[in-house]
């Protein structure tokens, strides 16, 4: 059995830490505990929707609020090609390569910088929709978010009630769903030359990967989405 996901026992206290009768938010408080994230090693599938053609990348990311590095999995011919995405610049490791946005030209919609814009979302973007849905029949907090000074631009994900982890997301552009992003990994870990990691941050909270590599469609994103996440809070 996979060890209990600490960071979800941190999100689980503070979405349940709230006092007197007061109405909950649960967006906010979800974004509080995404933005007091210091560190953590992310990975996805990611389905690019272009005009005349469909990839997939697997990627993995080491993520911090500042800068991040993204590596590419697969496919085969890519693997290995990292980027650096930092302050809304991005630099690839080895010239003459690059994984490009298609026909879309925003320089934040990329297939490489798509998890740290994800994260970046979650912690500090402006909620436009929020629901609760079921995904793989689990209970999810959808949340949809802008990002400052990328106008139609919009990050959806689907957090797992029980856990808090992301489960699958989506990234369009003027309502076109661009990217979706099927999680398999999320494990919390200390920053590199930091000190102590916080509480509920140094150990991991993972997910087993999906079995078909498969992504689901915006209409239809709980009939493809099979990533299990095994973190358990009470455990």
């Amino acid at each position: 059995m996979r060890k209990a996901a600490l960071f979800a026992l941190m999100l689980t206290l503070l979405l349940t830490a709230c006092g007197g009768e007061e109405e909950r938010d649960p967006a906010s408080e979800l974004q509080a505990a995404y933005a007091g994230l210091a560190a953590a090693t992310l990975e996805a599938d990611i389905t690019c929707h272009y005009d005349d053609e469909t990839r997939t990348y697997t990627m993995l990311c080491d993520y911090t609020p500042g800068s991040s590095t993204v590596t590419v999995l697969a496919p085969e011919d890519l693997a290995g090609i990292s980027a650096t995405v930092a302050e809304g610049e991005l630099t690839l490791s080895y010239e003459d390569v690059s994984l490009d946005a298609g026909s879309y030209s925003a320089a934040a919609i990329s297939p490489v910088a798509a998890l740290p814009k994800l994260m970046e979302a979650a912690a500090a973007g402006y909620v436009s929709q929020q629901s609760v849905e079921e995904l793989e029949e689990r209970s999810c907090l959808r949340l949809s978010c802008d990002l400052d000074g990328e106008e139609g631009d919009l990050y959806t994900t689907w957090f797992d009630q029980e856990t808090l982890l992301p489960l699958y997301s989506e990234i369009s552009v003027d309502g076109v769903v661009v990217y979706q992003v099927a999680w398999s990994r999320f494990e919390v870990r200390e920053p590199q030359g930091g000190g102590e990691a916080q509480d509920g941050q140094d150990a991991a909270g993972d997910q087993t990967a999906r079995e078909d590599g498969s992504s689901a469609g915006g209409e239809t994103a709980g009939e493809e989405t099979g990533t299990e996440n095994e973190a358990d809070p009470a455990a």
